[in-house]
């Protein structure tokens, strides 16, 4: 596998002997043929642009197993019937959220909400669809507001319930900072913290969503009942 330059704290804080070990071995498996450059860090993971054999850009994000907030992953995965199974082990648990994550993007892609295809999952790898044209990511709704608000305030409500009442999952962290503008077009992201509707935290993420949502689309002028909107997805 080619790694094209990267600085070197970030190769060695994300780069580590484990990690390099399951990108070698989703290449020997003809998932990803280069790395090329970081699109995004954060908190939990780094997101890095890379090409699979046809030529095609896909997106890989490497969960960071030391330097993860494990308590912060594991009040999401207690309680979620899929993951009954995981120890309370900093590398058990963010190898189930990594999983955690593509299996609520398979769920997300599957009910047609907008979301970056799901490729694979190895351990602390994830490799989806690559969103955004000619090496250039497509800017978070932070950074891009909507051309068209409205549109996108209708749309977004649509995914929440599709999400919801067809996926029977919610976000749980939906905002300008989860949302990328595609194209004009949003795309949620960073799904790994969405949880199934029968979690116990399911109901005040949902509600968070929403009132984030609010939040956001205040700025343009659109309102909305919280929680009467609540009320009709969950009834």
């Amino acid at each position: 596998m080619i790694f094209e330059n990267f600085d070197r704290k970030i190769y060695n804080d994300v780069f580590d002997f484990s990690t390099t070990y399951v990108l070698y071995k989703l290449e020997n498996s003809g998932y990803i043929d280069r790395i090329k450059s970081i699109i995004s860090t954060g908190k939990e993971a780094n997101v890095f642009l890379g090409y699979n054999f046809q030529k095609e850009p896909i997106a890989i994000k490497i969960y960071r197993i030391e330097t993860s907030n494990f308590n912060n992953m594991y009040k999401y995965i207690a309680g979620d019937h899929r993951f009954e199974y995981v120890k309370l082990r900093k590398r058990d648990i963010v190898f189930a959220w990594a999983k955690k994550e593509f299996k609520n993007l398979e769920i997300a892609y599957k009910v047609g909400v907008r979301v970056p295809r799901p490729i694979v999952w190895r351990k602390n790898v994830l490799v989806m669809e690559f969103i955004g044209e000619d090496e250039t990511p497509a800017p978070r709704a932070k950074d891009q507001p909507p051309c068209d608000p409205n549109a996108w305030f209708e749309k977004i409500m649509k995914y929440v319930e599709k999400l919801y009442k067809n996926g029977k999952l919610v976000h749980g962290d939906i905002s300008e900072y989860n949302i990328l503008n595609f194209n004009e077009e949003p795309v949620l992201i960073d799904i790994g913290q969405g949880v199934p509707k029968d979690h116990p935290l399911a109901l005040e993420l949902l509600k968070r969503d929403l009132e984030n949502i609010h939040r956001w689309f205040k700025k343009f002028g659109i309102k909305f009942d919280v929680n009467q909107k609540f009320k009709e997805l969950v009834n």
